[in-house]
């Protein structure tokens, strides 16, 4: 049996909180924010993965096509399944509820808490002004570069760098 431990666990090892921010024309302002929430494992672990999608009640556990990346098969490369959370609703009344009551640890806590700001602004429909939109195109800055550098000094010891 999976515990929700064993979910903030399995999360803060293979578990991501990203988003796409980029110029959209489609949008009102021309700016388009999608928070999501992923797990990406081999292929053989998908019921994993489904136990997971089912415990938080949303998302999809779908097949990754590595075939279209020539040659990582020769580089020892195995098929891979991935959990995806985008849905707004399910990211706000799901996903970061069920991380509040059962707290992740380490680099992951800290990009969850970047998401969570995410998902609220956008949740308050905040992005839909052009100074909000500033404010969460902020919030989503600091996601990306904690991703892409991990812990920054500032956030090691609680001050600004």
């Amino acid at each position: 049996m999976i515990t929700a431990e064993n979910v903030v666990g399995l999360v803060v090892g293979e578990g991501c909180f990203y988003v796409e921010s980029c110029p959209d024309s489609r949008y009102r302002l021309g700016w388009r924010i999608r928070p999501a929430f992923c797990i990406e494992m081999r292929a053989e672990e998908e019921g994993v993965l489904e136990v997971v999608r089912d415990l938080l009640g949303c998302g999809s556990v779908y097949h990754l096509d590595f075939g279209r990346y020539s040659g990582y098969e020769k580089r020892g490369w195995l098929p891979h399944v991935k959990y995806r959370v985008t849905r707004r609703r399910d990211l706000d009344q799901r996903v970061v509820p069920f991380f509040r009551q059962y707290p992740l640890f380490g680099r992951k806590a800290v990009a969850f808490e970047h998401f969570a700001k995410l998902v609220e602004i956008l949740t308050a429909g905040l992005h839909r002004t052009p100074k909000g939109l500033d404010l969460a195109k902020e919030v989503a800055d600091r996601l990306r570069e904690h991703n892409r550098r991990g812990l920054l000094l500032g956030e090691r010891t609680g001050t600004k760098t």
